[in-house]
């Protein structure tokens, strides 16, 4: 076991692979400079949680950037961003909308305020909710504080996110409305891909840093956007969900992230959206394989949604294909889709071997396994107690297959995408134990273990 770790992941680098997934650097950075680089707080180099030096600039070059009132940048990704929001927002017991999709960060930051959530129910888990569910949503429910909204989704879609802002405003003011951007920053870098919610009504707004921009995993940075935050206090906030050790390895390669961006991601975007398209209308002039574009209106090009519903194959039979046969490693699969992720070092080249690999796997045969017949959507549980309830009380570990009717005492998470089908105090039903059983061979399932589930003691 000695150094597993690193050897892993050495092998993966030794194979040089089509790297279609998150981190948006594509291992193309230098990285001989790591271990030299990594210091801690010193004279020269200023002090994260209270800048007033070299990273107070940073700060605010990154603010002046992304057209923010204020902008701080986060090492313990999107999560720590989300969380402190939440906790600034609410109040115990205060009302937040809150999709049932939302990430599992989302969920923490309810637990640990002890706000109560407004539920949206999505039609479509991989569409997400659309701009009138929000807005009929906030009509129905006034009173609330604050909304969590995700812009764009996991795999791209995207809604007309200034619509929804203005209706919320118009609804109520004073509702604080926190867009969770992590997947779209480099929205605010080409006209040509959806709207940034930065130039919007919205309050507060999260980006990652790394997901298709070029700053390492773990980055993120969080936005203040208009003048009903109160910067200090949000500030507490996120000092507490930050490491009082911050790596200077995450702030610097925040920094290169955002003079490439801001300096040359008009150009890349546009590359990439013309690469986007010559792949899309190769692959599905030649093949049955064809590209979702959820949005309707303007596509983000650094998703590719490959939708596998009219070929032989499944999305995780033809994910396993592209990597044990050709080298290209995706960032997500489910029984309909593949999904890649592009970013700011993607090159054409790597398009080039997708669209090739592609090309030969539609003209193989395959034995598979016959597709899941179980679509798990719009999931509403029976709620029993309170997450905060529910945490408190005694548990135990059954078998996934003699869990119906119990109640989980845990979150219960597919990953990717991050988002819960169960929550603590949450019953638990046999479709739930029906879609579980369907993945969990799949893909990772936080709160499975070896096929059992923890849930409360009776």
């Amino acid at each position: 076991m000695k150094n597993q770790l690193n050897e892993n992941i050495k092998n993966y680098i030794d194979k040089n692979p089509t790297r279609l997934h998150m981190p948006g650097h594509k291992g193309r950075v230098e990285k001989e400079y790591f271990y030299t680089s990594d210091v801690t707080e010193l004279s020269f180099n200023d002090n994260l949680l209270s800048p007033n030096d070299v990273i107070l600039r940073l700060n605010e070059y990154i603010k002046d950037t992304f057209k923010s009132k204020k902008s701080f940048i986060l090492v313990g990704g999107s999560t720590s961003g989300i969380i402190s929001s939440i906790l600034y927002s609410l109040n115990k017991n205060d009302k937040i909308l809150f999709p049932r999709n939302s990430h599992i960060s989302s969920y923490y930051g309810l637990f640990l305020s002890g706000g109560i959530p407004v539920y949206i129910y999505p039609k479509d888990n991989i569409l997400g909710i659309t701009e009138e569910e929000y807005i009929n949503a906030v009509k129905e429910n006034p009173d609330i504080k604050a909304v969590i909204i995700t812009y764009p989704s996991y795999f791209g879609f995207s809604m007309d996110i200034e619509k929804v802002c203005d209706e919320i405003k118009k609804i109520n003011k004073e509702i604080i409305i926190i867009v969770d951007e992590a997947h779209g920053t480099h929205f605010s870098f080409c006209d040509e891909y959806p709207n940034t919610s930065l130039r919007t009504n919205s309050d507060i707004v999260i980006t990652s840093m790394h997901k298709t921009l070029t700053a390492l995993t773990q980055t993120s940075l969080l936005h203040v956007n208009s003048d009903l935050i109160d910067i200090n206090k949000l500030k507490l906030y996120i000092n507490m969900t930050t490491s009082t050790s911050p790596s200077y390895l995450f702030l610097t390669s925040v920094e290169e992230a955002v003079h490439l961006a801001e300096d040359r991601g008009d150009e890349i975007l546009k590359d990439i959206k013309k690469w986007y398209i010559k792949t899309k209308d190769y692959v599905e002039s030649n093949t049955k394989f064809t590209f979702e574009e959820f949005s309707g209106k303007i596509h983000d090009y650094t998703k590719i949604c490959i939708d596998t519903s009219n070929s032989d194959l499944d999305g995780y039979t033809l994910s396993e294909i592209l990597e044990k046969k050709y080298n290209i490693f995706t960032e997500c699969s489910t029984d309909k889709y593949t999904l890649c992720y592009l970013g700011l070092k993607t090159d054409e080249d790597d398009l080039e071997k997708l669209k090739k690999a592609l090309t030969f796997i539609a003209e193989e045969k395959f034995k598979i396994k016959k597709r899941s017949d179980i679509v798990f959507e719009n999931n509403k549980p029976i709620i029993k107690y309170s997450m905060r309830n529910a945490l408190k009380m005694n548990r135990e570990s059954v078998k996934l297959d003699e869990a119906a009717n119990k109640v989980s005492i845990d979150y219960i998470v597919p990953y990717p995408p991050g988002f819960p089908i169960l929550t603590p105090g949450e019953v638990i039903d046999n479709d739930i134990i029906s879609y579980l059983k369907s993945i969990m061979d799949r893909q990772t399932v936080l709160g499975l273990n070896n096929g059992y589930i923890d849930v409360i003691k009776e």
